[in-house]
């Protein structure tokens, strides 16, 4: 059996340590570069990972790398996107056997180079202490769309992150909730996330002006749902909450269904006739979806018959 990583093992610098380190960096704030300077809270993300040597890993956004010592103490294979070219050197200094560093921009970084790799029956682990801004942009990355998922979802294993707290809360958040919305649903189609734990801003450097979280995310072997037109559904999110605060039927004119036929459907369902798209779940998405896919089906049957 693989012996897990522990920390004790591990020579980790202390928080004064990091904090020297982040401040001798010259930071760039159109990165989001927010570096987090506590061992202890590193340790547990590493941890959250259940990492053996016989694991790979990809970190997303590694900086100078402080997370990158915990998760290369465990003995797995790490490879570390990065995209400022100074942290590239910093954490090529480190001159680890087990770490690969790849100067790119992650959002357009090709996965299949990694996964390919991958030995039969293993996967690949993902971490990061990604930037707020680009949070769900990094998420899309890795799953995909609704309607296409990544070529690599297959091969993911299990992913932390530390994302901004508001953020965090949409992932987990349910129907009618106010931070319920279009992310939520893609991240919990594909996944099952979790709300590890919260880190206060002030174990950062340079420090943000919001809390953040750490997230676990657990791919999901099979959808939650089953739709007949994935396409269809994607847009119906995407129009149900392009604005929110509207009610549905009004956000579905893309459709062209005429008010009646929409207004039958909603009856059919038994959903409000001025529900907005944040009360409804993924699988009352999917049964509307595949209500109005049945209907423009029979109707454009109709035209050609």
């Amino acid at each position: 059996m693989a012996q897990i990583y522990n920390s004790s093992s591990v020579n980790a610098p202390s928080q004064l340590d990091l904090e020297r380190c982040a401040k001798r960096f010259h930071t760039k704030k159109h990165l989001g570069q927010n570096f987090l300077i506590d061992p202890q809270q590193l340790d547990r993300i590493a941890a959250a990972l259940n990492l053996s040597g016989q694991d790979n890993v990809l970190e997303i956004g590694p900086g100078l790398g402080f997370l990158t010592h915990y998760l290369a103490a465990s003995g797995a294979n790490v490879t570390a996107v990065e995209l400022d070219r100074s942290a590239v050197c910093q954490l090529n200094e480190r001159k680890l056997s087990n770490l690969t560093v790849v100067h790119a921009d992650f959002l357009s970084y090709d996965l299949t180079e990694l996964t390919g790799r991958l030995s039969d029956g293993l996967k690949l682990k993902v971490a990061g202490n990604v930037p707020y801004q680009i949070t769900s942009k990094i998420l899309a990355r890795l799953f995909g769309e609704l309607d296409c998922p990544s070529p690599w979802f297959q091969a993911l294993d299990q992913i932390v992150m530390t994302v901004q707290l508001e953020v965090a809360r949409r992932f987990i958040a349910t129907p009618g909730n106010g931070d319920y919305s279009q992310i939520t649903l893609l991240t919990q189609y594909f996944s099952e996330p979790v709300l590890l734990e919260m880190v206060p801003a002030a174990r950062f450097y340079p420090v943000p002006k919001v809390d953040s979280a750490v997230v676990m995310f657990t791919p999901r072997a099979r959808p939650p749902i089953d739709c007949r037109n994935m396409r269809l559904l994607r847009q119906i999110v995407q129009a149900g909450f392009r604005q929110r605060r509207k009610m549905l039927k009004n956000n579905l004119a893309f459709l062209s269904l005429s008010p009646p036929a929409l207004n039958s459907i909603f009856k059919t369902l038994n959903f409000d006739p001025q529900i907005r798209a944040e009360k409804l779940s993924i699988q009352q998405f999917a049964l509307l979806t595949d209500a109005i896919d049945e209907l423009t089906s029979r109707d454009s049957n109709s035209i050609n018959a």
